[in-house]
Parts: structure tokens; sequence; C-alpha cells
């Protein structure tokens, strides 16, 4: 069952209804990215700011959807209180997407004519709001595919998992109530859950004073690096869209904001369904794993506080590298790394890490400063080249061999992804590509640079020695008892 939608001609008598003031904007479709906003009247920087009353769009406060709206909401409708006692609290992102779920299910069950609960303007707004996304986690199985190997292969199989746990959580925490109980088995469904976080996702800004929000009307706003508006909260809690400094645009030209100026290829398309073609960033993130046969590696991923990835960036400069974990990885006890359990004044254990007798539990993402006045720091460095050298070429093979349909102009067949996921992730691929192919070949000159350094020659010649011994030493052994 799908919820009910109004068609986005309705829109103005919404607006109008709920006091919000599209002064010189509205809402048409733009050509290759749907809904978007364009000027009534030409449009100039004129020095405003948040209290000025030529904003393009003013929203009341009260259709503003933040971690206040929802608490509110709460003590209005006891239906939703019984759900946000149970499922809410954790965060903004789930607190709001509660709230986007209730107001779906409501949706759905508009044919019934029941009121399961109290209504709000966002009963009406949702049914602006597409029901599909283009972002991964609303892709088919099959186009899902077309990732492999990319940065977002990873990433999107854990969002997908996590979606699927966080429905299955709040399905369990409701099953003794039941109001609830009966709507997640007949109503509700995970593909509401993962609808509710497209839409939070790919519509939500960060206001100065509300924080993570959902702006009703503001959100059809499209991207641009070039933006020719921008949003700010005025005296009174109300949202505004003023224009940028030195913008202009003409009557019918589109009005755009900035979702991010330096988000990677791999973030936009993953929140936002797109890959910007004008943005200069060339960048992605991947998982860095301890080295197989290194005993300390569980102890080294629990003590560290962060993701362990490192980001990979291609730049007008050269090519850059970086990942606080990565010498925590290469580090062993021989170099003075080592783990104790201690215990604190409650009587709780705890790993503790601790660098040359010295603890540095907290600075577990500051080792390479760390070591660099060690002797060996230059063969540190070494193995975390090394390290990082195998990893990329490991998803340089990964990325070659992923699957590719090519974009056509055929007619779809079934099952084939559809034109717009294909050119999506052939750019992410080609993008990607670039930057590890880039990584690879400053990687490999710089392996070779560190491998000419003195100290390096002299460690890497007394560990080969070292292990000549060791070699010789069960054949002199064999000889004595042969003797």
């Amino acid at each position: 069952m799908e919820h009910s939608q109004l068609p986005i001609e309705s829109f103005p008598a919404w607006a109008a209804l709920n006091s919000v003031d599209f002064a010189n904007a509205e809402i048409r479709n733009i050509e290759g990215k749907g809904l978007g906003l364009v000027a009534k009247h030409d449009i100039t920087d004129a020095g405003h700011d948040a209290s000025s009353s030529q904003a393009i769009i003013r929203i009341p406060r009260d259709l503003v959807l933040s971690s206040e709206t929802v608490e509110v909401y709460a003590k209005i409708d006891r239906n939703f209180k019984q759900l946000f006692e149970v499922a809410g609290h954790e965060s903004t992102r789930i607190d709001i997407m509660l709230y986007l779920l209730t107001h779906i299910i409501q949706s759905k069950e508009a044919s019934s004519n029941t009121r399961l609960f109290a209504s709000t303007s966002w009963t009406e707004y949702i049914k602006f709001l597409p029901q599909y996304i283009p972002i991964p986690t609303m892709w088919t199985n099959e186009e899902r595919q077309l990732l492999k190997g990319t940065s977002l292969e990873a990433a999107l199989s854990a969002k997908l998992c996590a979606l699927s746990q966080e429905y299955d959580e709040i399905s369990e925490e409701v099953s003794d109530i039941p109001f609830w109980r009966d709507l997640f088995w007949d109503t509700a469904k995970v593909e509401d859950w993962v609808l509710a976080d497209a839409w939070y996702r790919s519509r939500c800004l960060e206001l100065p004073r509300a924080g993570h929000a959902m702006v009703p009307g503001l959100d059809m706003a499209n991207h641009s690096q070039t933006h020719s508006a921008y949003y700010d909260e005025d005296s009174d809690g109300d949202v505004v869209l003023l224009p940028s400094s030195g913008s202009r645009v003409l009557s019918g030209g589109e009005i755009t904001i900035s979702y991010g100026q330096t988000k990677s290829p791999a973030e936009m398309l993953f929140s936002y369904g797109f890959i910007d073609h004008d943005s200069s960033v060339k960048e992605l993130t991947l998982h860095v794993a301890p080295i197989p046969d290194d005993p300390l590696g569980a102890a080294k991923l629990h003590v560290y506080n962060g993701p362990p990835t490192v980001r990979l960036s291609l730049t007008e400069q050269g090519v850059q590298w970086h990942s606080p974990i990565l010498y925590l990885l290469v580090l062993n006890e021989e170099d003075g790394l080592s783990f104790r359990i201690a215990q604190d004044t409650s009587g709780k254990r705890q790993l503790v890490l601790f660098w040359q007798d010295e603890d540095v539990t907290d600075r577990a993402d500051e080792l390479e400063t760390l070591v660099q006045n060690h002797d060996l720091y230059q063969v540190f460095k070494l193995r975390a080249v090394a390290l990082l050298e195998e990893r990329v070429a490991m998803q340089l093979d990964r990325i070659s061999s992923g699957l590719s349909y090519g974009v056509t102009e055929q007619p779809q067949a079934a099952n084939q992804p559809r034109a717009e996921c294909m050119l999506a992730a052939e750019t992410l691929r080609d993008l990607e590509t670039q930057v590890l192919q880039g990584v690879a070949e400053a990687l490999e000159n710089e392996k070779a640079r560190l491998l000419l350094d003195a100290r390096v020659v002299t460690y890497l010649g007394s560990m080969e020695d070292a292990q000549n011994e060791q070699a010789s030493e069960p054949a002199a052994n064999e000889e004595d008892d042969f003797s």
C-alpha cells in the first residue's frame, strides 16, 4: 500500500494555509533535476540579512521539523507518545524519522477515513514529497550491483543492514503495545523506514539554532556550486531564504543553495542521489583493517574511537591521503606499543594503550605525531605506505572488475538498471578510479624514496641478517644430531 500523494500544483494552497511566504519564488519542474525553485521577479543581493522583509521565502518556525517539533508532537498525540517513549530519544535523526513514519502510516490509511494521529501541517506536506529518491538505498538490487568496487559498495551494504536492524528493533519495542503492534503487522513496512531515511538524508538542513531539521518548501531548492541563495533563521526562529552575496537571478531563473562544498562524489550520490559535475572534489574513503596476522589487531580496533578509514584525495596540488588509524595499525610490541588492562575508580576494567610506556589511549589517532621523533620513524612510515599501497591495489582490482552495463539510449529491458543509475555509477567509478590510480602511483614513488633512506636500509639489513641466522640454526642443529 502506497501513501497518498498530492500534485505539486496544490502546493500554493498548502503554503497559503500554513503562512509560508513564497515572496519571490515558486516551485517548478527543472529540466534534468525534477522540482526546484525559480524566481518570480529578478533577484539581486541588496545586503539582506535574516531580519530583512525582502526574504525570497519565509517559513514559520512552527513548520520546521526538528527534534523540538517531535517533542511537542509527543505531548499532543498519545499514540505517537507511546512510540516515542519506547523508540525515540536516541538521536535527532531517529526522532524525526519516527515522526515521518507516523505520517506515512497515516497517509497509507487515509482511504479508510480513519484518523490514527493528530493532524499537523506535515500530514499534508509529505504528500508532496516523492515516494522514490534516487539515492542508492532506494535502488533495485540490480542497480546496487553497479556500485561493486566503488567506495559505496561497503557503505551501502552497511547502511541497508542498519536500516533493517533499526526497523526490526522498533517492531520489537512496540510488540507489547497493541495499537502499534497491529500497525507494524498490517500497515508499516521496512520500505517505509527506508523512505523516511531517504527523505531525512536528502532534505535535512543544519540550521544555526534549530540544528538538523527539515524545512517544508525550502527543501525543494536544488544544489549548485555557484549557489544564488542561502538559508538562515531570524530572531523569531522563522527560516528565511536570502540572496547570496553578489548573486543575481533573472525572473524565471533557478534559485539554488549549497548542499556542501567539500562533499566527495560518493557522499553526494549516497545522500542526494546525484554527483555534482561542477565540483572539483575528487576524493574517496576506504576502510582499512589490521594486518591479518597481527596479534594486537583486535585490541587496536577496540581502543580506536573513530572509524578505521583512510581518505584519499586528488587535488590540483597533488595526491593526499589521511588516516589517523594507519600508524596504530603498523606499530607492534617490538616498537614500543603495548596494551594493559586497567581498573577505574568504579571498578570497571578497560583496555589501555601505551606507547613507550606512556598512556596514549586518548591519543590513539595521534600516533603519527607521537612517533615522529623515534629513530625508526622512516621505517614506520614505510610500513604505513606499504599497508596503504596494498589496500589501494586491492580496491583498484575490485573496481576494475565491477559490473558495468554501459549507458544506453535503448529501451529499458526487464530488470535492467535505470539509465540514471547506470550513469551515476559509471561517473562514480571513473572518478574513483582516477583517484586510486593517482594515489597508487604516488605511494609507489614514496615507497621507493623511503627504501633509499639510510635508517630504513640499516633496519632492513639487520632484519635480513636476523632471518638468515634463524634459518641457519636448524641446519646446524641437524648436523650436530647426525654427527
